[in-house]
C-alpha cells in the first residue's frame, strides 16, 4: 500500500490532510466512501441510543440488528476508501509507462484501461454499501429514537450524496477504460435510484415531523 494514502485505521484528520494536499489521490472516490462510512456510523449511533430507551422497546431488536449490520458497514466503505486511492494509484503509474514503440502503447493503454475498471469495480462495491447505508438509517428515522431524527436523515442525505459520486465514477471510468458495460451501467443507476428514493421518503419524514 502506498505509505502516502491513509487506511481505515487513520484518523479523520489524516483523511482531511491527505484530501487537501495538491496530490491525484486521494481524492473525490475516498471522499465519497468516508460520505458512506460516516453514514454507517451515524445509523448505527441512533440505533444505540434507540436501543438505550425502555420507550423503544418494540423496536429494540431492529435496532440491535441495524447496529450490527451499520457497524460492520461503516468498517468496509472505510476500507474502500483506500482502495480507491489505490486504484488510482495503479492508473497515474500506468500514465508513467513508456509509449515509443507501438507495444509500449498498447501496454500502456492496457494498463490504464485496467486501473480504470477496477476504479469502476471499487465505486459499485461503495454503492451496495450505500444502499445498505441509507436502508439501515431510514430505518432509524422513522422508528428510532424521535430525537435523534436529524441524525438519522444526515446519514441518508450523506448516502445519496455519495451514492451520486459513485454512480457517475462508474460511468465516467466505464467510458474512460475504452467502452461502457451496459450491466454495470445499468446496476449502478438501478442503485442510485434506490438511495434517491430513500432520500425523498425521509425528506416527507421530516416534514411530517416538523409540523
Amino acid at each position: 500500500m502506498n505509505p502516502e494514502i491513509p487506511g481505515p485505521d487513520d484518523t479523520l484528520n489524516d483523511w482531511l490532510a491527505a484530501l487537501a494536499a495538491p496530490a491525484a489521490v486521494p481524492a473525490g472516490g475516498s471522499a465519497a466512501a468516508i460520505g458512506g462510512a460516516m453514514a454507517a456510523a451515524l445509523a448505527q449511533m441512533v440505533a444505540g441510543m434507540t436501543s438505550a430507551r425502555e420507550k423503544y422497546r418494540a423496536v429494540h431488536a431492529e435496532a440491535a440488528e441495524v447496529a450490527s449490520r451499520a457497524g460492520r458497514l461503516r468498517e468496509r466503505l472505510a476500507g474502500l476508501a483506500s482502495r480507491d486511492a489505490e486504484v488510482f494509484t495503479a492508473f497515474t503509474a500506468a500514465l508513467a509507462m513508456p509509449s515509443g514503440t507501438t507495444d509500449e502503447k498498447s501496454r500502456r493503454e492496457a494498463a490504464k484501461a485496467r486501473a480504470f475498471m477496477a476504479g469502476a469495480g471499487v465505486q459499485l462495491q461503495l454503492l451496495e454499501g450505500l444502499v445498505e447505508s441509507a436502508d439501515l438509517a431510514e430505518s432509524m428515522a422513522a422508528r428510532g429514537l424521535a430525537g435523534a431524527l436529524g441524525d438519522a436523515a444526515t446519514a441518508v442525505f450523506l448516502a445519496a450524496g455519495a451514492a451520486r459520486s459513485a454512480c457517475w465514477a462508474v460511468r465516467s471510468n466505464l467510458r474512460a477504460a475504452g467502452g461502457i458495460a451496459d450491466g454495470d451501467l445499468s446496476k449502478a443507476s438501478m442503485m442510485l435510484a434506490r438511495v434517491e428514493e430513500v432520500e425523498r421518503r425521509v425528506l416527507r419524514l421530516l416534514d411530517e415531523r416538523a409540523r
